[in-house]
């Protein structure tokens, strides 16, 4: 199953932008782009590489995380791991991080099952089984999104899930959920509240009896295990922009570059690349240009025992085909000491 097929499945909210009218040069700009894709592809032999932007205006928001878009029949079920949402083919092993709950809430729309919960630095990833009630229409393109409180506020920044069949009767909802911080010390009460069966936001049902869970979950194993590096540093890019590297920490779970970019840039973004010359994916990247802060995910990397540098690449002359995209390198390849 190829990236683009599994992005498919996946819903983020944006309900939380602004829709702003583009500008004369901005129309043109993306119009470029379209036609750059359109009419130039070809078989790249590079890493295959999914990038989403949000420009000044947020005009659009991408991700790309390998998840097991697959629909299986009649089965015998077992609660959906978050290790299979990260990667369903070589799935890690995240026990010592992961906080089972296994609890049940139930309304006249069905039975939600939150199975387990996981807190990595700046995002909480949820595993939940959803089993309609008579009648109920559900399927893999109707989605769950929870509203989160950690220790009685609302960190949220993006809110993404995936509906994954089981049988006819039960579905896995995986969520990932990023936040804008999180307390480093002492365990977390979290709050899921699901108030809303969403289809494309079009035709979006308000829960009155929403499904609620109220749990605790600790992230000392998971601060002890991650590591971060300072940055502070801004390059040039070639043609003349600067961007400002601002930190890179690494967990267990993942590798998350922070970064600034100057307005217009927003199609500036990073590859990792180890010292043996091969690529890492990100599995998520937002980049802003209206001067909030930008970041990149990767799959988690041993900085501490391995060299790896953070190289610039562009998706405005883009080569894209079905499988690939082949960006070009924009700037200075920067080491990551």
């Amino acid at each position: 199953m190829s990236t683009y097929k599994k992005l498919n499945d996946m819903q983020i909210d944006v309900s939380q932008y602004e829709e702003e009218q583009l500008t004369e040069l901005e129309q043109k700009r993306w119009e470029k782009r379209v036609n750059t894709k359109l009419h130039k592809q070809k078989k790249s032999r590079s890493k295959k590489w999914i990038v989403g932007t949000v420009a000044a205006s947020v005009l659009a928001i991408g991700l790309s995380i390998p998840f097991g878009g697959v629909s299986l029949a009649k089965v015998p079920f077992v609660g959906g791991l978050i290790e299979q949402f990260i990667d369903q083919n070589n799935p890690p092993n995240y026990s010592t991080y992961k906080t089972a709950i296994g609890e049940t809430s139930e309304n006249k729309y069905g039975k939600m099952t939150l199975n387990e919960v996981l807190v990595d630095t700046d995002s909480l990833l949820i595993s939940s089984t959803f089993e309609p009630a008579q009648g109920i229409s559900f399927n893999y393109q109707t989605h769950l999104f929870p509203t989160v409180l950690v220790n009685g506020q609302n960190l949220t920044v993006i809110r993404g899930t995936q509906s994954i069949e089981v049988n006819d009767d039960m579905y896995t909802i995986y969520g990932d959920i990023k936040l804008s911080e999180l307390p480093t010390e002492g365990p977390l009460q979290i709050k899921l509240t699901y108030d809303t069966i969403s289809k494309s936001f079009k035709d979006d049902v308000v829960i009155e009896d929403p499904w609620v869970f109220d749990i605790k979950a600790s992230t000392d194993q998971m601060m002890k295990d991650t590591k971060t590096v300072q940055l502070d540093k801004t390059i040039t890019l070639h043609n003349g922009e600067k961007v400002k590297l601002n930190k890179i920490v690494s967990s267990p779970v993942s590798t998350v570059l922070y970064y600034n970019l100057t307005r217009g840039s927003e199609n500036t973004h990073f590859k990792l690349v180890s010292a043996t010359g091969e690529e890492l994916e990100a599995r998520v990247t937002y980049a802003h240009d209206s001067g909030e802060p930008s970041y990149s995910r990767f799959d988690p990397v041993d900085l501490e025992n391995g060299k790896f540098s953070l190289v610039p690449i562009n998706s405005d002359n883009a080569v894209t085909d079905r499988e690939v995209v082949d960006y070009k390198e924009v700037g200075p390849s920067v080491p990551i000491k």
